[in-house]
């Protein structure tokens, strides 16, 4: 029996309509008809909600489709690991952009620049709305939740590539202050103020954001 069959075997034992499903689970009653048509499989966040409002177990719920399951989430969890670097990727871009265009020695290649930055702009809102879906799907509120939550899905993955993926991950605090770093330091560079003094400064500030936003992470997670 597919997990949608038994979804709708649930909730006419219980006596629930599409939309007192969808509602406990916050999801659309389209949404849920998909489920029972087998046509989208519900996210693990959705599968809670659903086997909270039927009083089982998630695993009753799922029975023989977990390998199934399992790989979809791992495949979502690879599209939307794609999906948080794209974003990184596009920041910094559009960061080192900014600065060369600050930087043009005239307005031609200053509109080029600026054409690239567009371009990069709308790579980073095409990725946002994803990104989204996929952290408020999924409850992910803050940087540690989203590395803790790609950490679980990519205990298995033995490749190189992965475990460098791994490492940043599980570093990603130290990794975000080394690339602000990094970023604010070639901006100084780039308007003739990098000194000794001003790089040392430029160190502490992003020192303290870092451990003011590494406190406001754990504060969010309370």
């Amino acid at each position: 029996m597919e997990i949608g069959t038994r979804i709708r075997k649930y909730r006419q034992a219980n006596g629930m309509k599409q939309e007192a499903l969808a509602a406990a689970c916050k999801v659309s009653r389209q949404t849920v008809s998909n489920w029972e048509r087998n046509k989208t499989l519900p996210d693990i966040a959705s599968l809670k909600a659903i086997a909270t409002a039927f009083d089982t177990s998630v695993d009753a719920l799922i029975g023989n489709d977990a390998p199934h399951i399992i790989e979809r989430f791992d495949a979502d969890s690879r599209r939307f690991l794609a999906i948080f670097f794209l974003m990184q990727v596009c920041w910094v871009s559009s960061y080192l952009l900014r600065l060369f265009a600050a930087n043009a020695p005239n307005h031609e290649e200053e509109l080029s620049i600026a054409v690239a930055e567009a371009f990069v702009l709308g790579i980073w809102i095409m990725t946002l709305i994803p990104y989204l879906r996929y952290t408020r799907r999924n409850g992910l509120k803050t940087i540690g939740d989203i590395s803790a939550h790609l950490l679980e899905h990519m205990q298995q993955e033995k490749s190189l590539g992965m475990r460098l993926t791994r490492s940043i991950l599980s570093h990603i605090y130290v990794w975000n202050w080394l690339l602000c770093d990094a970023m604010m330091l070639i901006a100084l560079a780039g308007a003739g103020w990098l000194t000794p003094l001003s790089a040392i400064i430029t160190i502490a500030a992003s020192s303290l954001i870092a451990i003011i936003g590494r406190h406001a992470d754990r504060w969010l997670n309370r």
